[in-house]
């Protein structure tokens, strides 16, 4: 199934994505005296609010280009109030297949994340046995399975 665009991670200027990510790298890297300009380019240019301490790690996590694809699409993921049922059940088959770039992936996930009013979403798909507290439930659900499950229990608190 086609997404529409909203429900697609954005297009992304790569030359600022490129310079971003070397910015990230640097900071990363770096010393905070010493990385001073280097920040307030990053946040100048992606429109953040980042300190020093929100870049340290990010090597040891995921590489720098994914982590800023990742930082400039979190505007984009909004909550649709004409969101499908069929196009929730995509995205899971998208997030459960992993049919992306890991930013496109996180992306899905996010939306599904703000689009279903249950904050156990990534549960249900990963860990399902932890969702429903029996450590032999069996890990084959379908993303149908998955959406049905997480829009009937929306409403639980768990």
């Amino acid at each position: 199934m086609e997404l529409r665009p909203d429900l697609m991670p954005p297009m992304l200027d790569e030359s600022l994505v490129a310079r971003l990510t070397n910015l990230s790298e640097q900071i990363d890297c770096g010393h905070p005296d010493q990385t001073r300009e280097q920040l307030a380019a990053f946040n100048r240019e992606a429109m953040t609010e980042f300190e020093f301490i929100d870049f340290q790690g990010i090597y040891g996590g995921q590489d720098h280009d994914t982590w800023v694809r990742k930082v400039l699409a979190k505007p984009y993921e909004l909550r649709l109030t004409d969101v499908t049922k069929d196009e929730l059940i995509e995205l899971a088959r998208r997030v459960m297949e992993c049919g992306g770039s890991e930013h496109a992936v996180e992306f899905w996930l996010n939306m599904l994340e703000i689009n279903i009013p249950n904050e156990r979403i990534s549960d249900l798909i990963y860990w399902p046995d932890e969702y429903f507290d029996e450590a032999d439930y069996p890990q084959g659900l379908s993303p149908e399975q998955v959406i049905e499950i997480a829009l009937n229990d929306r409403d639980v608190v768990l």
